[in-house]
């Protein structure tokens, strides 16, 4: 987790660093950023591809809350008999429960694999498209820098950053980039 702040600060230092020495090397390179993440939470088809992942990931916690009932279930009628069980029976019942236990450790294993290639088949598409996006704006446009302005998610300690601290509002590109997304319908 500390690796994952020191690399978020790294980005944030190394994005300051260029565009700082962009600006001293030629006043006139153009800076514009995007809020990727309000991209992501207002295209349509961005939050269609996530409902449907999310309605896949219903079924999958559905069937796994099925498997794991079935294993507590199991579990609870061992604790229950298990003074009454004979040695021989308690020792094969406890074998059966950890292979059980093994066996449901295993589909969550592979239904959260399964989940984010899911996810990833659904949304790499499109951030590829609003990738190429924002080079087609940037590019017709004539900007030397355009910054992923999002933030950067929560760290272990609490903190929360983003690679721009300041931004003048006129630099948002988020618009633009709207617009384009709409002309690709």
């Amino acid at each position: 987790m500390r690796n994952r702040l020191r690399i978020g600060l790294a980005v944030v230092i190394g994005t300051l660093s260029i565009v700082a020495m962009a600006d001293s090397a030629d006043a006139q390179s153009k800076v514009g950023w995007v809020d990727l993440d309000r991209i992501l939470a207002e295209y349509e088809e961005f939050r269609t591809a996530e409902e449907l992942f999310r309605q896949d990931a219903a079924l999958w916690e559905a069937d796994f809350d099925s498997v794991q009932e079935i294993y507590f279930t199991k579990v609870e009628d061992y604790q229950k008999q298990r003074l009454l069980l004979s040695e021989d029976t308690r020792k094969q019942r406890e074998q059966e429960l950890a292979d059980m236990e093994r066996s449901v450790i295993t589909v969550k294993t592979q239904l959260e694999q399964k989940a984010e290639q899911r996810r990833a088949e659904l949304t790499n598409p499109i951030l590829q498209r609003i990738q190429e996006v924002v080079e087609l704006v940037a590019t017709e446009e004539d900007y030397d820098y355009i910054i992923n302005a999002s933030q950067i998610y929560m760290t272990p300690n609490g903190l929360q950053f983003a690679p721009i601290m300041y931004a003048k509002k006129k630099l948002d590109l988020t618009d633009r980039v709207f617009e384009e997304l709409g002309k690709l319908k």
